[in-house]
């Protein structure tokens, strides 16, 4: 063959090598991408089931303050937590779900 095929054929091999490195540093971030999509979903999953506890709480919470309220009583007899306890609680509760929210 001819001195210009050769080099037409080592240019070529020259870039061939070049795409195959390309390749594997992207598969490389690539991987690296989906473990931190997989890692942020599990947290995401972990939150929102954080929330979901927090809002059972809140409810519950809400619930001992009303009836705490019809009763027109100072302390609940279950718990021994006032109203201003209750509703300090409450008001923490909803500032961590709107930080987990965030």
């Amino acid at each position: 063959m001819s001195d210009r095929v050769y080099k037409l054929i080592e240019t070529l091999q020259e870039k061939i090598l070049l795409l195959k490195g390309e390749c594997v540093l992207e598969r490389s971030k690539n991987d690296e991408l989906t473990a931190k999509n997989k890692a942020l979903s599990s947290e995401l999953a972990e939150k929102a089931i954080t929330i979901e506890s927090l809002n059972e709480q809140i409810n519950e919470l809400n619930q001992k303050h009303s009836e705490a309220k019809e009763q027109n009583v100072g302390q609940t007899d279950e718990s021994g937590i006032s109203d201003e306890q209750i509703d300090e609680l409450v008001k923490e509760i909803e500032y961590c779900i709107g930080q987990l929210k965030k």
